[in-house]
Protein backbone atom coordinates (compact mmCIF):
# COMPACT_ATOMS: atom_id res chain seq x y z
CA UNK A 1 0.00 0.00 0.00
CA UNK A 2 1.45 3.43 -1.20
CA UNK A 3 2.23 5.97 1.81
CA UNK A 4 -0.10 8.22 0.67
CA UNK A 5 -3.18 6.27 2.20
CA UNK A 6 -1.40 6.35 5.48
CA UNK A 7 -0.98 9.69 5.55
CA UNK A 8 -4.35 10.52 4.31
CA UNK A 9 -5.71 8.35 7.28
CA UNK A 10 -3.68 10.83 9.49
CA UNK A 11 -4.94 13.87 7.54
CA UNK A 12 -8.55 12.65 7.94
CA UNK A 13 -8.12 11.59 11.77
CA UNK A 14 -6.61 15.29 12.21
CA UNK A 15 -9.64 16.33 9.97
CA UNK A 16 -11.87 14.91 12.83
CA UNK A 17 -10.91 15.65 15.58
CA UNK A 18 -9.57 18.96 15.07
CA UNK A 19 -12.77 20.97 16.43
CA UNK A 20 -12.24 18.67 19.81
CA UNK A 21 -8.80 20.26 20.05
CA UNK A 22 -9.01 22.72 22.75
CA UNK A 23 -6.29 24.16 24.72
CA UNK A 24 -4.31 21.71 26.69
CA UNK A 25 -6.34 18.80 24.97
CA UNK A 26 -4.52 15.53 26.10
CA UNK A 27 -3.95 13.28 23.50
CA UNK A 28 -2.79 9.23 23.39
CA UNK A 29 -0.63 8.78 20.62
CA UNK A 30 -0.23 5.41 19.68
CA UNK A 31 2.84 3.68 17.98
CA UNK A 32 3.60 2.35 14.39
CA UNK A 33 3.69 4.34 10.78
CA UNK A 34 0.32 5.53 9.94
CA UNK A 35 0.63 7.13 13.61
CA UNK A 36 3.65 8.49 12.49
CA UNK A 37 1.77 10.58 9.82
CA UNK A 38 -0.42 11.53 12.61
CA UNK A 39 2.30 13.12 14.91
CA UNK A 40 3.69 15.10 11.91
CA UNK A 41 0.77 16.72 10.99
CA UNK A 42 0.15 17.00 14.30
CA UNK A 43 3.33 18.89 14.98
CA UNK A 44 2.80 21.47 11.72
CA UNK A 45 -0.19 22.39 13.94
CA UNK A 46 1.56 22.65 17.33
CA UNK A 47 4.00 24.99 14.95
CA UNK A 48 0.89 27.04 14.07
CA UNK A 49 -0.01 27.72 17.99
CA UNK A 50 -1.93 24.64 19.02
CA UNK A 51 -1.94 23.72 22.44
CA UNK A 52 -2.43 20.13 23.31
CA UNK A 53 -0.49 17.96 25.83
CA UNK A 54 0.43 13.64 24.95
CA UNK A 55 1.15 10.61 26.35
CA UNK A 56 2.69 8.12 24.40
CA UNK A 57 2.70 4.30 24.03
CA UNK A 58 6.31 3.91 23.19
CA UNK A 59 9.73 5.39 23.06
CA UNK A 60 9.78 5.32 19.71
CA UNK A 61 6.48 7.70 19.23
CA UNK A 62 7.93 9.79 22.30
CA UNK A 63 10.72 10.74 20.09
CA UNK A 64 9.40 11.53 17.35
CA UNK A 65 6.46 13.60 19.24
CA UNK A 66 9.46 15.72 20.79
CA UNK A 67 11.08 15.91 17.73
CA UNK A 68 8.27 17.29 15.79
CA UNK A 69 7.92 20.21 18.74
CA UNK A 70 4.72 18.35 20.82
CA UNK A 71 4.77 18.39 24.39
CA UNK A 72 4.91 15.60 25.59
CA UNK A 73 4.30 14.25 29.38
CA UNK A 74 3.45 11.09 31.42
CA UNK A 75 0.34 9.39 32.44
CA UNK A 76 0.52 10.47 36.37
CA UNK A 77 0.46 13.89 35.19
CA UNK A 78 -2.33 14.50 33.46
CA UNK A 79 -5.84 13.58 34.86
CA UNK A 80 -7.33 11.97 31.97
CA UNK A 81 -6.79 11.26 28.42
CA UNK A 82 -9.40 12.89 25.66
CA UNK A 83 -8.41 11.31 22.45
CA UNK A 84 -6.15 8.84 21.58
CA UNK A 85 -4.92 7.85 18.13
CA UNK A 86 -3.86 4.38 17.29
CA UNK A 87 -3.30 2.23 14.52
CA UNK A 88 -3.90 -1.49 13.68
CA UNK A 89 -2.71 -4.03 12.03
CA UNK A 90 -6.37 -5.49 11.05
CA UNK A 91 -9.23 -3.79 11.58
CA UNK A 92 -12.84 -5.02 10.72
CA UNK A 93 -16.30 -2.70 12.35
CA UNK A 94 -16.38 -5.56 15.51
CA UNK A 95 -12.59 -5.70 16.56
CA UNK A 96 -8.73 -4.48 15.83
CA UNK A 97 -6.20 -7.15 15.81
CA UNK A 98 -2.76 -5.07 16.92
CA UNK A 99 0.62 -5.55 18.39
CA UNK A 100 2.94 -6.03 15.49
CA UNK A 101 5.15 -2.97 16.81
CA UNK A 102 5.45 -4.69 19.77
CA UNK A 103 3.93 -2.04 21.81
CA UNK A 104 0.42 -3.34 22.53
CA UNK A 105 0.31 -3.40 26.49
CA UNK A 106 0.72 0.28 26.87
CA UNK A 107 -1.49 1.20 23.61
CA UNK A 108 -4.54 -0.51 25.56
CA UNK A 109 -3.38 1.16 28.58
CA UNK A 110 -3.97 4.65 26.73
CA UNK A 111 -6.91 3.48 24.25
CA UNK A 112 -9.08 1.52 26.86
CA UNK A 113 -8.58 4.42 29.28
CA UNK A 114 -9.47 7.23 26.58
CA UNK A 115 -12.88 9.58 26.48
CA UNK A 116 -12.19 8.84 22.31
CA UNK A 117 -10.72 6.06 21.00
CA UNK A 118 -9.65 6.89 17.34
CA UNK A 119 -8.43 4.15 14.80
CA UNK A 120 -6.93 5.19 11.81
CA UNK A 121 -5.66 2.45 8.84
CA UNK A 122 -5.23 2.45 5.39
CA UNK A 123 -7.52 0.32 3.37
CA UNK A 124 -5.21 -2.22 2.78
CA UNK A 125 -5.57 -3.20 7.32
CA UNK A 126 -9.43 -3.21 6.61
CA UNK A 127 -11.27 -6.32 6.45
CA UNK A 128 -15.16 -5.97 5.52
CA UNK A 129 -16.09 -9.95 7.10
CA UNK A 130 -16.64 -10.08 10.58
CA UNK A 131 -14.84 -12.74 11.70
CA UNK A 132 -11.10 -11.36 11.94
CA UNK A 133 -8.23 -13.55 11.38
CA UNK A 134 -4.54 -13.73 11.59
CA UNK A 135 -1.51 -13.51 14.58
CA UNK A 136 -2.39 -12.64 17.61
CA UNK A 137 0.14 -10.88 19.57
CA UNK A 138 1.03 -11.37 23.74
CA UNK A 139 3.16 -9.81 26.35
CA UNK A 140 4.22 -11.81 28.58
CA UNK A 141 6.44 -12.36 31.53
CA UNK A 142 9.89 -14.22 30.14
CA UNK A 143 9.47 -16.68 32.84
CA UNK A 144 5.68 -17.72 32.17
CA UNK A 145 6.86 -17.74 28.36
CA UNK A 146 7.16 -21.57 27.72
CA UNK A 147 4.60 -22.30 29.96
CA UNK A 148 2.10 -20.18 28.00
CA UNK A 149 3.21 -20.88 24.63
CA UNK A 150 2.39 -25.11 26.04
CA UNK A 151 -1.25 -24.21 26.55
CA UNK A 152 -1.66 -22.17 23.16
CA UNK A 153 0.40 -24.76 21.03
CA UNK A 154 -2.57 -25.54 18.85
CA UNK A 155 -2.28 -22.32 17.59
CA UNK A 156 1.13 -22.39 16.50
CA UNK A 157 2.47 -20.16 19.12
CA UNK A 158 5.60 -18.64 18.64
CA UNK A 159 8.17 -16.36 20.55
CA UNK A 160 8.87 -13.37 18.68
CA UNK A 161 12.69 -13.29 17.92
CA UNK A 162 15.09 -10.80 16.41
CA UNK A 163 16.03 -10.21 12.88
CA UNK A 164 18.41 -7.92 14.11
CA UNK A 165 19.78 -9.36 17.24
CA UNK A 166 20.03 -12.67 18.80
CA UNK A 167 17.36 -14.48 21.06
CA UNK A 168 14.17 -12.98 21.97
CA UNK A 169 12.53 -9.03 21.02
CA UNK A 170 11.74 -7.66 24.14
CA UNK A 171 9.29 -4.71 24.65
CA UNK A 172 9.43 -1.63 25.85
CA UNK A 173 8.27 -2.95 29.43
CA UNK A 174 11.08 -5.81 29.32
CA UNK A 175 9.06 -9.21 28.40
CA UNK A 176 8.99 -11.54 26.35
CA UNK A 177 6.42 -11.36 23.08
CA UNK A 178 4.84 -14.25 21.22
CA UNK A 179 2.60 -14.63 18.42
CA UNK A 180 -0.14 -17.55 17.79
CA UNK A 181 -2.71 -17.47 14.85
CA UNK A 182 -6.61 -17.67 15.43
CA UNK A 183 -9.56 -17.30 14.09
CA UNK A 184 -11.95 -14.89 16.00
CA UNK A 185 -15.83 -15.44 15.68
CA UNK A 186 -15.92 -14.06 19.03
CA UNK A 187 -12.75 -11.68 19.64
CA UNK A 188 -14.03 -9.84 23.51
CA UNK A 189 -14.56 -13.47 24.61
CA UNK A 190 -11.35 -14.48 23.50
CA UNK A 191 -9.72 -10.82 24.28
CA UNK A 192 -10.58 -11.69 27.75
CA UNK A 193 -9.87 -15.81 27.94
CA UNK A 194 -6.09 -14.75 26.92
CA UNK A 195 -6.00 -12.03 29.77
CA UNK A 196 -7.10 -14.68 32.70
CA UNK A 197 -3.90 -17.28 31.57
CA UNK A 198 -1.45 -16.17 33.88
CA UNK A 199 1.46 -15.15 32.71
CA UNK A 200 0.21 -12.67 29.75
CA UNK A 201 0.28 -9.56 30.41
CA UNK A 202 -1.60 -8.15 27.19
CA UNK A 203 -2.83 -9.55 24.02
CA UNK A 204 -3.27 -7.40 21.15
CA UNK A 205 -7.01 -7.97 20.29
CA UNK A 206 -9.17 -4.69 20.85
CA UNK A 207 -12.46 -4.42 20.76
CA UNK A 208 -13.05 -1.04 22.76
CA UNK A 209 -12.63 2.24 20.47
CA UNK A 210 -15.21 5.12 19.35
CA UNK A 211 -14.42 4.95 14.87
CA UNK A 212 -12.33 4.32 12.56
CA UNK A 213 -10.89 6.30 9.13
CA UNK A 214 -9.32 5.14 6.69
CA UNK A 215 -6.96 6.35 4.09
CA UNK A 216 -6.98 5.46 0.71
CA UNK A 217 -4.74 6.91 -2.20
CA UNK A 218 -6.80 9.69 -2.48
CA UNK A 219 -8.73 10.41 0.51
CA UNK A 220 -10.11 8.94 3.49
CA UNK A 221 -13.50 8.15 4.87
CA UNK A 222 -15.33 7.54 8.75
CA UNK A 223 -15.94 3.36 8.24
CA UNK A 224 -17.06 3.32 11.76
Amino acid sequence: MDNKAKINAAKGALEYILEDLKENTVIGLGSGTTVQEFIKLLGEEVKKGLKVICVTTSYASRMMAIENGILVTDTDAVDKIDIAIDGADKANKIALLKGGGGALTREKIIDYNSDKFIVIVDESKLIQDDTLEGIVNMEVLPFAAPIVMKQLKEYNTKLRVGKGKLGPIVSDNGNFLLECYMRLENPAETEKWLKSIPGIIENGIFTKFSSIIVGTEKDWYKFV
